[in-house]
């Protein structure tokens, strides 16, 4: 009994000093991630109150607007690829999300009008917009409430349809309750370098109808490409850590759930949507609706793929494309005209100033 004891308070002290290397390991990742978070950015005070932006590149302006969960740092990891196709960047963190408080606005038409005091303060007049998934709702609004200020109207999978009664009706809500908080995004970033195809595979079932098999196939697929390795990696950092976007969240689930319709005629920017034909977070009905509202409007509907999107073998084409229905609807801006004009900061190899491999 004797021996048995001292093996037993061996046991628990390795067991004890293994929690404290973990707490401690967990301590300085996120507190590694938040100040990074904090030198990424800017803020600027607006009539609406606080609102944080990143700019990124050097060319015709593109605004991008995160879903949930996430902030200017999701918003960054898509226009890199816009970016490298020539474009500026001007990333946004939605009200509740990191640093923009979310008195700033909590209904998508509040979140537009702060956002289109953001770019009159900047000095862009005019402006492609990209809004993704819960963050098109907001998109939206900005080209419905401020048409002089956005030039085209790109979404992907974006949520168009009211999210219904359901508790966890959102994509952000329910990644925060699955991940269960900060400490589950710690577990997930082990995952992401102990394991990246089974990190990716389980991405890839995210609000879609895909087959466990047509999964492996897409992380299979991404991680044989280095952009799309990046941008998998730069997504999922995106919701790292969650505790300070989780004010953004709450407010999406409840706000999205009586979204008031676009009415025809309400938009007047082009519109391309791009959507995956397994996704099952947003019917297709919504879709096909909001589309039929702006005459000459295009939907793309990739085939195989869900939710998260570009990925797989048409990565680079559907960003190309992209980029093209930007570039189309762009106007040339003057060399005299420093409103059209997005500066350079802090760029890495990846183009982001905040790493996406950095997680």
């Amino acid at each position: 009994m004797k021996r048995y004891g001292i093996w037993a308070s061996l046991a628990g002290g390795v067991f004890s000093v293994i929690l404290l290397l973990t707490a401690g390991f967990f301590l300085l990742w996120k507190n590694h991630l938040l100040e990074k978070l904090d030198l990424g950015s800017s803020l600027a005070t607006v009539p609406q109150g606080v609102i944080e932006y990143a700019k990124r590149g050097d060319g015709p302006p593109v605004l991008v607007i995160h879903g949930s969960p996430g902030g200017y740092d999701q918003g960054l990891v898509y226009g890199n690829e816009l970016a490298k196709r020539g474009f500026g960047i001007l990333s946004v963190s939605r009200p509740g999300y990191l640093r923009t408080p979310l008195q700033t606005g909590l209904r998508p038409e509040d979140q537009a009008d702060a956002i289109a005091s953001l770019l009159t303060s900047l000095g862009i007049r005019e402006c492609g917009v990209l809004g993704l998934g819960e963050g098109a709702p907001c998109a939206l609004q900005l080209a419905k409430r401020h048409p002089a200020q956005v030039s085209s109207l790109g979404l992907l999978s974006p949520l168009t349809s009211n999210l219904g009664t359901l508790p966890m009706a959102s994509i952000g809500y329910q990644l925060f309750h699955d991940l269960t908080g900060d400490l589950g995004c710690f577990y997930f970033r082990i995952l992401l370098t102990v394991s990246p195809h089974k990190a990716f595979e389980s991405m890839m079932a995210i609000g879609s109808s895909l087959s466990p098999r047509r999964c492996n196939t897409l992380a299979g697929e991404a991680l044989a490409s280095r952009d799309q390795r990046l941008f998998l990696k730069g997504l999922a950092g995106s919701v790292m850590p969650l505790f300070p976007r989780e004010a953004g969240i709450i407010n999406d689930n409840a706000q999205l759930k009586d979204l008031i319709p676009i009415k025809m005629g309400a938009l007047k920017a082009p519109m391309l949507i791009v959507r995956g034909e397994d996704e099952s977070h947003s019917p297709i009905q919504g879709t096909e609706k909001l589309i039929s509202l702006v005459p000459g409007s295009k939907l793309m509907v990739l085939p195989s793929v869900g939710f998260i999107l570009p990925v797989g073998k048409g990565y680079e084409e559907t960003w190309d494309k992209i980029a093209q229905f930007f570039k189309n609807q762009a106007n040339s801006p003057a060399p005299s005209d420093p409103g059209q004009k997005m500066e350079l900061k802090n760029q890495d190899d990846a183009g982001l100033g905040v790493p996406v491999h950095d997680l």
